[in-house]
């Protein structure tokens, strides 16, 4: 027997809008899902959006032989600067299928320790930074753990030093990043013809994307013209200017890398890092047994 999905109670004309707040809306759909279960609906400007969170439905839902995913809500947002790249691809785009075949290979369990001395690298900047600071001194976490991410990225995925350490600014290809990817989730919860009102953010948009495909465009074509061999250069990049999809016997061209390159985004690693800080500090008691573990490795 078929039971409707749980929902909160709409309001006129808005939905489900005002149940997620702009700042913190995962902790929002975490509160509904203990309110309604591991899977309810919401409803966003006439489109219904379903929201899973239980590790069993969750488990179901990423069987390949039943479901795909699909490119709308923010993903297709996503895609206007991402193009078809790896998550904004549609499942049956060749370029999807190729570099997934291409880079595939380099996240191996071998592959990865080859990225350690890279990893380390900024791990020891990181912690360097930390040992420097006064004893009264805050540590910034979260803005320590993007930066660890993204100079961490940035090294092992294009050989490039963003420096975030050294610097009190961002390096500009994060914060455009972070404002596109921004805009993008900002644009979910519009009123109508709020977009006609947003012309600024609109340009805005587009100056970030702009500049963010000019770094990309220049590190890949600085990358070709350099006269090194790049099968001895251990990172992402030299994987995608040399591989070759063994199934259509084709490469990635630049348009594709640079969406390729959108997509090794930090947002991801670096809420996990902060998650892993604030659990290993609440739970001191077992730390002597986690610094032992990572002496071991």
């Amino acid at each position: 027997m078929l039971e409707r999905i749980p929902q909160p109670p709409e309001k006129f004309l808005l939905g489900n809008m005002l149940d997620l707040s702009a700042a913190e809306p995962v902790q929002d759909m975490i509160r509904l899902a203990r309110e309604y279960g591991p899977i309810y609906r919401m409803v966003f400007r006439n489109r219904v959006v379903v929201i899973v969170s239980g590790c069993e439905l969750v488990n179901e839902l990423s069987d390949e032989k039943r479901f795909d995913k699909t490119i709308r809500g923010a993903l297709g947002l996503v895609r206007r600067f991402a193009g078809d790249g790896l998550f904004t691809a549609k499942t049956q785009e060749p370029n999807w299928s190729k570099a997934h075949n291409i880079l595939l290979p380099n996240f191996s369990h071998r592959a990865m320790q080859g990225y350690h001395p890279m990893m380390l690298d900024i791990a020891e900047q990181m912690v360097s930074k930390w040992q420097r600071l006064n004893a009264d001194k805050e540590i910034d976490v979260v803005r320590d753990m993007t930066s660890l991410t993204v100079d961490t990225i940035g090294l092992c995925g294009f050989g490039y030093r963003f420096n975030s350490f050294y610097h009190d600014a961002e390096h500009p290809f994060v914060s455009q990043m972070a404002n596109a990817l921004s805009t993008s989730m900002d644009e979910l919860r519009d009123m109508p013809l709020e977009k006609i009102i947003q012309q600024k953010r609109a340009r805005q948009f587009q100056t970030d994307v702009r500049g963010m495909n000019q770094i990309v465009d220049r590190i890949i074509k600085d990358r070709r013209a350099s006269g090194e061999d790049l099968s001895e250069k251990l990172d992402l990049l030299s994987y995608m200017l040399t591989g070759i999809d063994k199934k259509t016997g084709e490469r990635l061209d630049d348009l594709n890398i640079r969406y390729t390159s959108h997509h090794i985004s930090h947002r991801r690693t670096r809420n996990d890092e902060r998650f892993t800080v604030v659990c290993y500090l609440r739970t001191a008691q077992k730390s002597g047994r986690a610094d032992a573990g990572l002496r071991r490795s």
